[in-house]
């Protein structure tokens, strides 16, 4: 009986352990951004931007409540991490929202790209991201470390910002 209780417990953490992604799909890859100056730029090419460093991805949006709140926590995130690049996906409804909301709300230093096809994109949805805010670390070598976090204060974050 033990060891069937064992082998659930076991089968159950794997299982859990598994939906964290630990590479990029095609999709996500491939998903297009706008940079503030309104050009095209794909996941690829952002994550190409960063090559050799650790990046903090958070997808946002100025509509958000929690994501306003988070603020705070984001900016001491970043100032205990000056090494880690941090970059803002807004998933705002319009372009014109989304650049309010940088200077009223998201005045943070670090890139930002607007999303359009929002959490319907691949991107969202390839990695389980279903609300917002949601973060990800993703490491030196282009890897993901941390995914789809949904507080700032999640100790996890904190723990993969560190990681060595």
């Amino acid at each position: 009986m033990k060891i069937i209780l064992y082998l659930t417990v076991f089968v159950l953490f794997a299982s859990c352990n598994a939906e964290k992604p630990a590479a990029f799909s095609k999709e996500v890859l491939n998903e297009e951004f706008l940079t503030i100056n309104e050009e095209t730029i794909t996941f690829k090419e952002i994550l190409a931007k960063y090559k050799g460093k650790k990046v903090m991805f958070e997808v946002c949006a100025s509509w958000c409540a929690e994501c306003v709140s988070g603020i705070p926590q984001i900016k001491k995130l970043k100032a205990e991490n000056p090494d880690v690049v941090f970059v803002f996906l807004s998933i705002d409804k319009t372009i014109s929202q989304w650049k309010k909301g940088i200077e009223r709300f998201f005045n943070i230093e670090g890139d930002h790209y607007f999303l359009p096809a929002s959490l319907k994109s691949g991107y969202a949805k390839s990695l389980g991201i279903n609300d917002v805010p949601s973060y990800m670390v993703v490491n030196e070598r282009g890897i993901i470390s941390l995914a789809s976090v949904m507080e700032s204060f999640d100790p996890r974050l904190e723990a993969a910002l560190k990681e060595k």
